[in-house]
Parts: structure tokens; C-alpha cells; sequence
């Protein structure tokens, strides 16, 4: 394990996920007790269904702002809380953990 893992683990997609999902799936559960992927329909655990998460540089603007909403309220549903999770984001030339409450787009923010 390469820190500390947090409670939970949020998934994120830059882009070609699926093309090593199963590799990106057990990194993300050293990083977090619980695993959830951040798909369109919103938080789904890893544990319940494997879900290829949403690639939220393809989003456009009212998308993302509907969605990162719905997200934000379902971390505030199940009570977790910022010190408890990380976002775990793979893209094209990224893979690795990402600040809580970074900016995605048009001041979006996920955790936040």
C-alpha cells in the first residue's frame, strides 16, 4: 500500500479505464475500505457491481454540473465525509489519487 487508506475510495475516469480495469480496480482498494465507482447513474459500489466509471472530461458543462451535484449529495446521503475519502482517477497518462474537492470544470468540485 503506498499511504494511509482513507474509509472510502472514490473511482474517477480520464479516460481508458476499462482497458485495465481488473489492475485499476485492486489499486483503488488499497487506497479506500469501500470502493465506489463514479458512474452516471452515481455513486455504485465495487463490492455490488463493477461499473466502467463515467469519463468526466467527455461531460459537457449542464452535465457536469447535474452530475457532480447528484454525487455530492449521495457522499452527503451515506455520510461520508471529506477526511474519510479519496478520489482515485485513471486517465490516458494518469493514474493516482486526487485532491478532495479539486476542481473538474466551471468551479465543480467533487467532495466539496
Amino acid at each position: 500500500m503506498r499511504g494511509i487508506q482513507k474509509r472510502v475510495c472514490l473511482i474517477v475516469s480520464m479516460g481508458n479505464f476499462e482497458r485495465h480495469m481488473e489492475e485499476n480496480l485492486n489499486l483503488a482498494k488499497e487506497h479506500g475500505q469501500h470502493v465506489f465507482t463514479l458512474t452516471g447513474d452515481g455513486l455504485v459500489d465495487i463490492d455490488e457491481a463493477q461499473r466502467i466509471p463515467v469519463n468526466i472530461l467527455k461531460l459537457t458543462t449542464p452535465e457536469l454540473q447535474v452530475w457532480s451535484s447528484m454525487i455530492n449529495e449521495q457522499i452527503i446521503e451515506l455520510g461520508i465525509h471529506s477526511e474519510d475519502m479519496v478520489i482515485f482517477a485513471v486517465g490516458q497518462s494518469f493514474r493516482g489519487i486526487l485532491p478532495i474537492g479539486i476542481m473538474i470544470n466551471h468551479d465543480l468540485r467533487i467532495g466539496a
